[in-house]
């Protein structure tokens, strides 16, 4: 940044009569284009959705005793926290601010896991994870399949390839007993 304060200083010194005539004004930089409203209510939705899947996998840090149980909740915690930041990233461009916001259910979702822990704590968890990742899944396809935004087009395609997996690990944890059968299936990053 200092170089270019500098730069800015120099250019200021540069004799002004080159600039003969009535000097016109810069023109104004256009505003953001809003989302279309379909986008809108996407961004809003997944917006809440990485807070709800963030807010509940820090949980587990503390409330698991399952070491995978434990690790898919930081693998989560991370991949949603960097999906919150680009989608911030789109949004910013557009002049919107992420709601996070979660709902009333959510709220509650959230309060009665923290009230959980060891066993009943990773099953309601698990439970939950793939409630919402399975209604993400659906949120983030449409999108990719629907929208016109470029940004969001590539965003949602990443993503839902994301919840994706996160999926077949919360089924696969869900079900111990059929977890030696688990190693054939393919996990796409």
């Amino acid at each position: 940044m200092k170089t270019y304060a500098r730069w800015l200083f120099a250019a200021s010194i540069l004799p002004l009569a080159a600039c003969a005539g009535a000097p016109k004004a810069p023109p104004a930089p256009p505003p953001p284009p809003p989302f279309a409203e379909a986008d809108a209510t996407f961004v809003e939705k997944a917006s809440v959705a990485n807070t709800f899947e963030i807010a509940t996998a820090r949980l587990a840090d503390t409330r698991s005793h399952n070491a995978k149980v434990k690790a898919f909740a930081a693998q989560m915690v991370s991949d949603h926290s960097a999906n919150q930041d680009k989608l911030g990233a789109i949004a910013t461009q557009h002049g919107v601010t992420l709601p996070t916001d979660l709902s009333t259910d959510e709220e509650k979702t959230v309060d009665d896991l923290k009230a959980e822990t060891g066993r009943k704590f990773d099953r309601d968890f698990l439970a939950v994870q793939v409630q919402g990742h399975t209604d993400a899944l659906s949120l983030f396809q449409a999108e990719a399949q629907n929208t016109t935004d470029a940004d969001l087009k590539s965003y949602a395609t990443d993503t839902a390839t994301t919840v994706q997996s996160h999926l077949d690990m919360a089924r696969s944890l869900s079900t111990p007993t059929h977890a030696r059968h688990g190693r054939y299936h393919h996990h796409h990053h």
